[in-house]
């Protein structure tokens, strides 16, 4: 297979992507509260990087989910290097806004909620996926909605 040289501006949002990536991957590393917290929190990001630099070629998503992607994977890695209940900015928010808990685990949930979905709402697209045959691909979904569970 011939691959054809990158377009400047997809070379531009790859580079940029990879040099924010490995900026924070790298200042994440740099002594973490918690090492093993560490590996367990970036190993998704990681494990992501390596199935987007795969995919890339063959299966290329848009501007807006590599983004989304990237900021879930910061989210991680800053997740991850001061433990989700010790990050410093939330901390401060919390002590400006008076409240004694630190949210930064709320955006990490926010985050692995929406940003999946959005990347999933991209596929159903891509592959023309009607939303009432996902649903019904989807049986315990289906049964969740249908009897209030959630």
């Amino acid at each position: 297979m011939i691959q054809t040289p990158l377009r400047s501006s997809h070379a531009w949002r790859l580079y940029s992507w990879l040099g924010i990536f490995t900026a924070v991957f790298v200042w994440s590393a740099i002594h973490p509260t918690d090492r093993f917290t560490w590996v367990l929190e970036v190993c998704p990001a990681v494990i992501a990087l390596i199935i987007l630099g795969a995919t890339r070629q063959r299966f290329p998503l848009t501007t807006l989910a590599y983004t989304l992607i990237l900021i879930h994977a910061i989210i991680l890695m800053v997740g991850g290097k001061y433990t989700y209940a010790q990050v410093p900015l939330f901390d401060w928010i919390s002590t400006l806004l008076g409240q004694s808990r630190n949210h930064y685990d709320k955006l990490g949930h926010l985050a692995q909620g929406f940003i999946p979905a959005i990347i999933a709402r991209e596929l159903l697209i891509r592959y023309q996926v009607r939303w009432i045959q996902f649903r019904s691909a989807t049986p315990g979904s289906l049964f969740s909605t249908s009897t209030g569970v959630r």
